[in-house]
C-alpha cells in the first residue's frame, strides 16, 4: 500500500512538536494559522468573538437608568451631575451661606469719600427670605439712604458653586454680580470671650449695559458687628475702588457662642434664633422677621422638615 507523503507530513509535523518544540519555530506560518481556523471549536469562538464586537460597534452603550433609588454620590460616581430633591438643594444652599449669617439684622454705615457736601449714610437692614422662592432662599437688604445699593438679594447657586447677588441702585439700574471668597472664612475668639466670624466675599458684576460702568463689591466682613462694604469699578484690566462703606452693627449681635445654638437654633436658617414663636401649643426660635414670616406661612411643613433634619433623616 502506498502512503503519500502529504498525509504522512502532519504527523511528522506533530512528532517534531513532541520530541523537538523549537522546531516549530521552523514551521510554515501559512499552515499554523490554516490549523488554527480548520478547528471548529476555535472557529465558533472567533465567530462568536466577531460578532459581539461588531455589535458592541454598532450600537451605543446602554446607559444606567435609575429610579427613585439612587444617590448624590452614586451620580457623582458615575459621571452625572447629581439630581437633589429640593430639601436637599435648599440644605447645602444654606450651609453655604452659614458664614454671611452674621449679616442679619440693622446696621448703619458712612462712607468714607464724600458725596456731595458730607459723607454719605447707608443703614441696610438684612433678613431671609424664603418667601419668594422656597428653594432658593436668599439673604435680602433695603437701604433708603445707601448711594450705592438701595436693594439686594444674596444666595448660593449650588449647581455653579458660586454667591450670587441681584443688586438695584438708586437710579433703579439691576446689576447681577457673582463671585465667592477672596479671603476664606475664619472664625476667633472676640474680646467678648464669644465667637466672631471674618471672611471677603467677592462679586463681580457679570454681563454689564456699560464695561465702563462694572461694578465690584466686597463684602469684608471684620467681626459680628463690623464690616466693610468695598466698591470698585473697572478701569482698564483692572478693578479701581471708589469708596468703602464703613458699617456697625445697631442693636442685637448675632454672636456663635462656644456652645453653639443649642435650643435657640432657627428652625428654619439654622442660624441663632432671637425671635420666639409657637405652633400647636410648642415654641420654636426664628432668627429673623423674614424666617418668621415664612414660618408662619407654613409653619407645619417647616417644622417636619427641622424634625428630619434633627432626627438625621435622608430627605
Amino acid at each position: 500500500m502506498s502512503v503519500s507523503i502529504r498525509a504522512i507530513f502532519p504527523i511528522c509535523l506533530a512528532v517534531c512538536g513532541v520530541f523537538c518544540p523549537g522546531c516549530e519555530k521552523n514551521a510554515d506560518p501559512k499552515l499554523d494559522e490554516a490549523a488554527f481556523t480548520s478547528d471548529p471549536l476555535m472557529q465558533s469562538k472567533s465567530s462568536q468573538e466577531n460578532s459581539g464586537a461588531a455589535t458592541a460597534g454598532s450600537q451605543p452603550e446602554i446607559p444606567t437608568i435609575s429610579l427613585g433609588g439612587g444617590s448624590a454620590s452614586a451620580d457623582k460616581r458615575n459621571g452625572a451631575t447629581p439630581v437633589l430633591t429640593p430639601e436637599e438643594h435648599r440644605r447645602q444652599l444654606l450651609a453655604a451661606m452659614m458664614p454671611l449669617q452674621v449679616l442679619l439684622g440693622q446696621w448703619h454705615g458712612t462712607t468714607q469719600r464724600q458725596i456731595g457736601q458730607f459723607k454719605a449714610v447707608d443703614e441696610p437692614s438684612w433678613v431671609w427670605d424664603f418667601q419668594t422662592d422656597k428653594n432658593q432662599p436668599a439673604l435680602v437688604m433695603t437701604s433708603a439712604t445707601s448711594p450705592y445699593i438701595r436693594s439686594a438679594r444674596l444666595t448660593y447657586l449650588t449647581e455653579r458653586d458660586i454667591f450670587q447677588l441681584q443688586a438695584v441702585d438708586p437710579e433703579g439700574n439691576s446689576r447681577v454680580l457673582e463671585g465667592t471668597f477672596s479671603s476664606p472664612v475664619e472664625e476667633f475668639q472676640g474680646d467678648d470671650q464669644k465667637m466672631h466670624v471674618k471672611y471677603k466675599l467677592e462679586l463681580t458684576q457679570v454681563e454689564p449695559a456699560q464695561q465702563r460702568d462694572q461694578w465690584q463689591i466686597v463684602f469684608n466682613q471684620q467681626e459680628n458687628n463690623r464690616y466693610l462694604q468695598e466698591m470698585a469699578k473697572k478701569r482698564g484690566a483692572n478693578y479701581l475702588r471708589v469708596d468703602t462703606v464703613a458699617t456697625q452693627r445697631q442693636g442685637t449681635s448675632f454672636a456663635k457662642s462656644d456652645a453653639g445654638y443649642g435650643e435657640k437654633e432657627c428652625l428654619i436658617s439654622g442660624g441663632l434664633g432671637t425671635i420666639q414663636v409657637s405652633f400647636q401649643g410648642k415654641s420654636y426660635w426664628v432668627c429673623c422677621t423674614g424666617c418668621k414670616a415664612a414660618f408662619e406661612d407654613d409653619p407645619a411643613s417647616w417644622i417636619a422638615e427641622y424634625n428630619k433634619k434633627k432626627s438625621g433623616k435622608s430627605m
